[in-house]
């Protein structure tokens, strides 16, 4: 296990609605959509590119946000910690496991308390504070990220995002089967959790390429209701893919889950014991 960072990560929350949770203050806002105003951290300013766009990718427009912001105004951060207006991560269990979600706790908005917050939500002496690893169940039964995907998503988004991913170099045609058979699934990606910034920098760069290729190559691909974020689903395979493979690289096959896995929170209104999808 590493040693203590020298200094706490670069944290930040995305939200494109009023953020209602209070986040502890070295968590910087970074606002998307509607929740955009003057004298804010703006999807807009910080990546305008995207600002087009953010219906096609949703959160991860934040996230590429983020990226910028550290790129210009904090390139010596070790570490990144990136959270959602609902859903962050902590060391400890604060809330109660979902009832219908695996690796998710919920804690009503009421009940949260900002100093256990602000100590939970820091890595201690992990250089990683990630999500635990999920699988794909259907009637007990594994299945695997393309099984998964052709299922509840436009499979064709996925074989074209990967293809993509191929021809500019972040994958190699060898991991393509790598990527379509893996049954663990990390949620979020690298969206979520703490990262050491010399990971997390050049993967989201180059997740970012392969997106704004794919927005591009593919800008008459259109989706309704919850489908429209099409690439968001996309990246968030490929970023699992990504730190699947590399905490499997530095820690052997399971070794880091106990290491570096944490407690992944929703932020629900009320006292629901499940998981309730947001707007």
């Amino acid at each position: 296990m590493s040693t203590q960072p020298d200094q706490p990560p670069f944290y930040a929350c995305l939200t494109h609605v009023p953020l209602r949770v209070d986040f502890p203050s070295y968590v910087k806002t970074i606002h998307l959509g509607e929740a955009q105003a003057p004298g804010q951290l703006n999807l807009r300013d910080l990546a305008p590119r995207w600002e087009p766009y953010h219906a096609l990718i949703g959160g991860c427009a934040g996230t590429f946000a983020l990226r910028a912001y550290i790129a210009a105004h904090a390139p010596d951060a070790a570490h990144v910690g990136i959270c959602q207006y609902r859903k962050f991560m902590t060391r400890t269990r604060i809330g109660t496991p979902a009832v219908n979600y695996q690796v998710m706790d919920v804690i009503a908005r009421d009940r949260l308390d900002t100093a256990v917050m602000a100590e939970a939500m820091l890595p201690g002496a992990r250089d990683f504070l990630i999500v635990r690893p999920g699988q794909f169940l259907l009637n007990g039964t594994r299945h695997d990220v393309l099984y998964q995907y052709k299922d509840v998503h436009h499979v064709q988004d996925l074989l074209r995002f990967v293809a993509m991913a191929v021809d500019l170099g972040v994958l190699d045609k060898h991991e393509v089967g790598l990527l379509f058979g893996e049954t663990v699934f990390m949620g979020g990606g690298i969206e979520l959790g703490i990262f050491p910034a010399a990971f997390w920098l050049p993967a989201i760069t180059a997740m970012e390429e392969v997106t704004w290729a794919c927005v591009h190559r593919y800008h008459d691909t259109n989706r309704e209701g919850a489908q429209r974020r099409v690439w968001a689903y996309c990246l968030e395979r490929l970023g699992s893919y990504l730190l699947l493979r590399h905490m499997r690289a530095l820690h052997g096959p399971v070794a880091w889950i106990d290491q570096y896995a944490g407690y992944l929170n929703l932020v629900n209104d009320g006292d629901s014991a499940a998981y309730v999808p947001g707007i």
